[in-house]
């Protein structure tokens, strides 16, 4: 395994939030930073959570997190799944890229989704403002890599990662 620096630049985002939170979380794309984090922050509550994963080498790593209270689920194809569930926290960080803007338009009604990897080349190349557009509030995470919160239930002005 080959960790890399700014893997983890999601980390501060998430822990905020959950920490302000209560329901069920999704996680889009599994890997080596967000999942350990996602399911020992819920362990002790048994807080649901659901990772969906397509690359067979990070499935086989977050299959290892699979408990009762933490699905992990392999798929093949990014556009199959529906995710109507009423998510507290939707964390966007799969691969291709090309897959998470159908994603994203799926997600209006979570209470937050975060998706990594929002520097400038992405949000252009994705076409991210276009989804963004459907959350009334947005905020960004300047790390390296950006991560980016957006919502339709919180308002997020103001907020900051101390």
């Amino acid at each position: 395994m080959r960790i890399q620096l700014g893997r983890g630049s999601h980390l501060p985002v998430l822990m905020k939030l959950v920490a302000c939170t209560t329901g069920p979380i999704l996680e889009l794309g599994g890997g080596y930073c967000s999942t350990p984090f996602l399911h020992w922050a819920c362990y002790p509550y048994g807080r649901h959570i659901v990772t969906y994963e397509n690359n067979p080498r990070y499935y086989d790593f977050v299959n290892r997190f699979a408990t009762p209270f933490h699905e992990v689920r392999c798929i093949q194809d990014w556009s199959t799944i529906t995710l109507s569930a009423p998510w507290a926290i939707a964390f966007v960080d799969s691969g291709p890229e090309e897959a998470r803007p159908p994603a994203i338009r799926q997600l209006v009604h979570a209470e937050y989704v975060v998706v990594h990897d929002t520097e400038s080349r992405n949000i252009r190349r994705h076409n991210y403002r276009e989804v963004f557009q459907l959350y009334r509030f947005h905020w960004r995470y300047e790390a390296s890599p950006p991560t980016s919160v957006l919502s339709n239930v919180h308002d997020l002005a103001g907020w900051s990662i101390p």
